[in-house]
């Protein structure tokens, strides 16, 4: 065992080598101590739910995400290696919720939160990055209550408009905020959990009530057959992104306008006239300030945006094993960046890309178009700043190149700045879990089941031959990303490994 790994515990660790071949169970930790919380009865289905609640367990919050580990003998170097929790397929994840949202027992496809109780939130176990993505949601407790088949409830929708322009809104208020109500849709990392989805600029949201949808906490009657959801009705959401390739080649083009522009600030900034100015900023501040763009270029000059760079620290917790990291935060809008309006507008939205939405089968309509991208420098990890600037300033240097083919232009580049300070860690990388992942939240007992598997999925064939998308186009599920993501896990812990092994060789 390595100096700084945690050492195993073999009557607790999970250990593969010590794996006989007929327990196949042990290869994945057990679930953690539940306690119950309430129980929802579905009128649809005639069948009672008991959910529970997670003890003893970190779940992600305040920019730190965690995610269950096991103790690998053949990493001799890191020691450890991701794993999941023994669902037989995707669903919403057990750590990345709100603590007050409730799961069933032994399975992830169900959530909910009892009476009385506000917005409340989870995301899937899975990271959508690219292509075309189909699920649906069944609403198990929730919509409009009051919706009967055979009623035109759209009809009934615009009367409740008319009945609030008339002057009764705070009895119609009382009545929405006393009934389940859910909230469907997909959002980044880092959305907020203890809010509806939509409620931010990372989050798309669909509302039960008339199908309205939201961003940025921003209602649009975007969709033209939308209607009030009842219970038992099935959701369908058809989410489409560009490939990676053309996601990488926008980054790469928004960075390049990024750093043109700081390039064109530090050079501003640098004018004589502007320190001798008496109302000007003084000449520590003004000083400090150029420090600060050069380091945020050469932030935006060392982007990999082929490269997953995954910060996760093993951690023991309560005698449970996790890996810990730094999560993505909320960054400043991009208009502050600079005054090129063409930046604002060309990059940041991913072109071709929509959230389409069906209702029981039947196309309802494109809900969101053009969705923001989430590459980096679009995204930015939770990140020290003032430590990694010190050690970008005074730490160790490195020379520039002296190559005998180097032009003229690089020599006096070289003659301005001869050393070129030591990127510790950036924050913009990729960690792997860049993407949209879809979501729902519930409010005052809504509960709702999410369903991934394409032989559960009833109108996954419908949509695939009517709606939306060519003869040729592939059309993923979210439980064959699931199993494409574990497998990418496996692959990235051996590339880990080999990394920290040739490390430590040099």
């Amino acid at each position: 065992m390595k100096l700084g790994i945690i050492p195993y515990q073999e009557s607790t660790d999970i250990v593969y080598s010590n794996v006989p071949q007929n327990r196949e169970e042990r290869r994945r930790p057990n679930l953690p101590q539940l306690e119950a919380t309430h129980q929802i009865k579905s009128s649809v289905q005639s069948e009672c739910f008991e959910f529970v609640r997670t003890e003893d367990i970190p779940l992600n919050r305040r920019h730190f995400v965690y995610r269950p580990c096991s103790a690998n003998p053949f990493f001799t170097t890191l020691g450890y290696g991701c794993t999941e929790y023994p669902f037989d397929h995707s669903g919403l994840s057990v750590m990345d919720r709100s603590d007050g949202l409730s799961i069933t027992r032994d399975r992830n496809d169900l959530v909910s939160v009892p009476d009385q109780y506000g917005w409340r939130t989870a995301r899937s176990d899975v990271c959508i990055k690219e292509g075309m993505t189909y699920w649906e949601v069944e609403v198990i407790r929730g919509g409009n209550v009051k919706c009967t088949p055979g009623v035109d409830n759209k009809e009934r929708a615009d009367d409740l408009v008319d009945k609030v322009q008339s002057g009764i809104y705070e009895k119609i208020n009382k009545q929405v905020n006393e009934t389940p109500h859910l909230r469907f849709g997909v959002c980044r990392r880092e959305a907020g959990l203890e809010a509806p989805v939509g409620f931010d600029a990372y989050g798309y949201g669909v509302r039960d009530i008339s199908l309205e949808s939201i961003h940025e906490g921003k209602l649009n009657c975007v969709l033209e057959n939308g209607s009030p959801l009842k219970e038992g009705d099935k959701i369908g959401f058809l989410l489409k992104l560009p490939s990676t390739a053309a996601q990488i080649k926008q980054a790469k083009e928004f960075t390049k306008r990024r750093v043109l522009a700081l390039n064109s600030n530090v050079n501003t900034m640098n004018e004589p006239w502007r320190e001798d100015t008496d109302n000007g900023p003084s000449r520590k501040k003004l000083k400090q300030e150029t420090t600060n763009k050069e380091f945020e270029r050469a932030l935006l000059e060392d982007i990999e945006y082929d490269d997953v760079v995954r910060d996760q620290i093993a951690i023991r917790y309560k005698n449970q094993l996790f890996f810990e990291a730094t999560d993505y935060v909320k960054t400043t809008k991009p208009e502050y960046y600079s005054s090129d309006r063409r930046e604002r507008e060309d990059y940041y939205q991913l072109e071709d890309s929509f959230l389409a939405i069906f209702k029981n089968g039947k196309y309802v309509g494109k809900a969101f178009e053009n969705l923001k991208p989430f590459l980096p420098p679009f995204s930015e990890l939770q990140y020290n700043e003032k430590f990694y600037l010190g050690y970008w300033q005074h730490g160790e240097a490195r020379e520039e190149s002296n190559d005998k083919g180097t032009t003229n232009v690089k020599k006096k580049k070289q003659q301005q700045k001869k050393k070129k300070g030591l990127i510790l860690r950036n924050k913009y990388v990729n960690n792997n879990k860049l993407g949209y992942y879809p979501t729902i939240s519930c409010f005052n007992g809504g509960t709702a089941r999410i369903i991934t598997e394409a032989n559960k999925l009833e109108y996954l064939d419908q949509v695939k031959a009517n709606c939306c998308v060519g003869r040729d186009s592939r059309v993923n599920t979210l439980d064959t990303l699931y199993k494409e993501q574990i497998a990418e896990d496996i692959v990235w812990d051996i590339i880990d490994e080999l990394e920290q092994i040739a490390s430590t060789i040099t």
